[in-house]
């Protein structure tokens, strides 16, 4: 029964480390769509900043920034996203290089219809994830509508603690062990019992 609790947390932990442990609020940010001049344009925006996906060094695709969006229109007029216009900048004031969409020339969102866009920024060689400061991102981007443009700008937080899984924000090392993430608190190593908690195995830290 060890040996299956343990293998079962070993996978758990395995399923998380491919982020390094940062994580940004709000998810989603709604951002309204709306022209005082064009009385057509209405809608919303959603913006989630997924993580910081590690490098892959099986396929030499280095660290990247993850964001999902969904463009919903709820007016009569059409609008589109101009995919060249992303940029994505952190605390530091560091803008990082062009981000990569899926689809890579997202369709024009039609009134009643929504339309939903991946993109990844990837930190360039000459960065590291250590060496640029996640405590905010800035994402912005262009609407294109009745041959007008919207310039939209989305603010992200980094959260100094996430309970479930993941220990963000200041820390020391505690050691390593198996054990449990309570709420708020950081259960045991070397074995025991903690009530109601989070498995987890790995190095335990205190905040």
């Amino acid at each position: 029964m060890k040996t299956l609790l343990l293998a079962l947390l070993a996978a758990c932990l395995a399923s998380c480390s491919t982020f390094y442990d940062a994580r940004f609020a709000p998810s989603p940010l709604e951002v309204k769509l709306a022209d005082s001049e064009v009385s057509g344009l209405e809608g919303r925006a959603l913006i989630s900043v997924l993580g910081v996906r590690r490098p892959d060094r099986e396929t030499g695709r280095p660290a990247q920034v993850e964001v999902m969006m969904r463009f919903e229109n709820e007016g009569s007029v059409p609008f589109s996203l101009d995919a060249g216009s992303l940029q994505l900048s952190t605390a530091d004031l560091f803008t990082l290089p062009a981000g990569e969409l899926v689809p890579q020339v997202p369709e024009p969102v039609e009134p009643g219809g929504a339309r939903e866009v991946a993109v990844t920024f990837p930190i360039p060689p000459s960065k590291s994830f250590y060496s640029l400061d996640w405590r905010g991102l800035n994402l912005r981007l262009i609407l294109r509508y009745a041959e007008r443009r919207k310039l939209v700008s989305a603010s992200f937080e980094r959260l100094s603690y996430y309970p479930y899984g993941y220990g963000y924000g200041p820390y020391y090392s505690m050691g390593w062990g198996y054990g449990g993430w309570g709420y708020g608190a950081w259960g045991f190593w070397g074995g025991g019992a903690h009530v109601r908690c989070q498995p987890y195995v790995g190095p335990f830290r205190g905040y």
